[in-house]
């Protein structure tokens, strides 16, 4: 199964070098996985031959099977490999067949949907084709709702919105707040979200953990706006109380306001480089006083991946935390720098964008102090990976920072210039 972040920039690739996008359905797919083990079951009623003492010995899998959905990989897998196609080396789910010297041909898999891309319609019928002698197929044409998310191709504008607004109305409907007045921003600034405040939630009437996660979907697949949000309610699950439900409700009144927002990527005459932003909010959980990083990379002008997560260990300073930020921004970089590679793009150093003047001048230069000499060694990988020319450190204005919006509540203004640089709109 593929990574959300993959599919993004395969779809960021799509629009900027204006390739074909098909997708596909394969029919009760997990039958066809062929078993390792030696497994038998009772004979289905209705079926049975030969007496109660007899029963069936499994040849493929069966959907209830622990191992079926393995069994599935492993037998589209070969099948791939046999018709010439090469598996990614970053993301297990993506596979690549170079026929010519035209555009490699792609399909992305996501348990038993295929997203197919190339540049030309005739190699994407071709492949069609030759699967459909494998497995029984249904061509469901140009891509329109994949695995959820929805996708809306402009060709003549030469952009293309992925966004989830059919979920994001039904979560809204759900919890009754159809005719609320929206939110323009998920979290107030002023909130202060507490682990013992209030009064314990009754969960057996309000079910927090089922909201949380509707949105958590949401901020991992289409919607980093509401990433930093559902971060923070998230870490108040087991035991939630009246006023952290009261800030969930209030994500969802923003939702009313902005379901149809989604990432959008255009075509900028061809040009499609990597460039990412990273942040941190020092000390800013009150409970534990660890910092927040938050990152976020861009390509064809839309986000394809972000992170908003509470930081390992306590940071004792603002570059101290911004520094852990940078790590986790670098390591994310490196991935997406070895997956671009797959995709057919040039290997380049990755520019990573920071606020921090102190941290960009401790990544570039290894020197020891009394402030720094205590951080842990897994934190200095920037520090290498800038040194063998993998990646790009740079300053950026705090206002011109879009990472800043995963790292804490912002107010409107800056809100909206934060989604307006990940390349969101309605």
């Amino acid at each position: 199964m593929s990574k959300h972040s993959t599919m993004r920039a395969l779809l960021a690739l799509v629009v900027s070098d204006d390739l074909v996008l098909h997708q596909l359905d394969v029919t009760t797919a997990f039958l066809n996985g062929e078993l390792d083990e030696d497994l038998y079951m009772v004979q289905p009623p209705g079926y049975e031959q030969g007496g109660l003492n007899i029963v069936c010995h499994l040849q493929r899998a069966l959907y209830g099977l622990r191992q079926a959905p393995r069994a599935w990989h492993k037998k589209l897998k070969s099948t791939l490999l046999e018709l010439g196609f090469t598996e990614s080396e970053s993301d297990p789910g993506l596979f690549s067949l170079q026929l010519t010297d035209n555009y490699p041909t792609f399909v992305l898999v996501y348990v038993y949907d295929m997203l197919l891309v190339s540049g030309e319609i005739t190699k994407v019928i071709e492949v069609i084709g030759k699967l459909s002698k494998a497995f029984a197929l249904k061509d469901m044409g140009e891509a329109a709702v994949f695995v959820g998310l929805e996708i809306d191709r402009n060709p003549s504008a030469g952009t293309l919105k992925v966004f989830q607004s059919r979920m994001a109305i039904d979560i809204v409907s759900r919890y009754g707040m159809g005719n609320a007045k929206g939110k323009p921003i998920p979290l107030n600034p002023c909130t202060k979200l507490l682990k013992d405040t209030g009064n314990l939630l009754d969960t057996t009437l309000f079910d927090y953990s089922a909201l949380v996660g509707s949105l958590m979907y949401l901020a991992v697949c289409t919607r980093p706006d509401l990433c930093q949000a559902v971060g923070a309610l998230a870490r108040y699950s087991a035991n939630p109380m009246t006023e952290h439900w009261d800030a969930a409700l209030g994500v969802v009144r923003y939702l009313s306001n902005t379901s149809s927002m989604g990432i959008i990527f255009s075509c900028n005459n061809g040009v499609c480089e990597l460039s990412g932003y990273c942040d941190a909010d020092f000390a800013g959980d009150i409970d534990t006083r660890r910092s927040t990083t938050g990152y976020v990379f861009k390509l064809a002008g839309g986000a394809i991946s972000w992170s908003s997560r509470l930081q390992p260990t306590v940071a004792a300073s603002t570059t101290e935390a911004e520094y852990m930020a940078a790590s986790n921004a670098t390591k994310e970089g490196l991935w997406l720098r070895k997956l671009l590679t797959d995709l057919g793009k040039p290997l380049k150093p990755i520019v990573i964008q920071s606020d921090n003047q102190a941290a960009i001048s401790l990544i570039k230069n290894p020197i020891t102090s009394m402030r720094s000499k205590h951080i842990d060694v897994i934190h200095h990988l920037a520090r290498e990976r800038v040194v063998r020319g993998e990646v790009v450190f740079s300053y950026v204005n705090t206002a011109d920072n879009v990472a800043d919006m995963l790292t804490k509540p912002l107010l409107e203004l800056k809100f909206l210039a934060c989604c307006k640089g990940m390349g969101m709109s309605d």
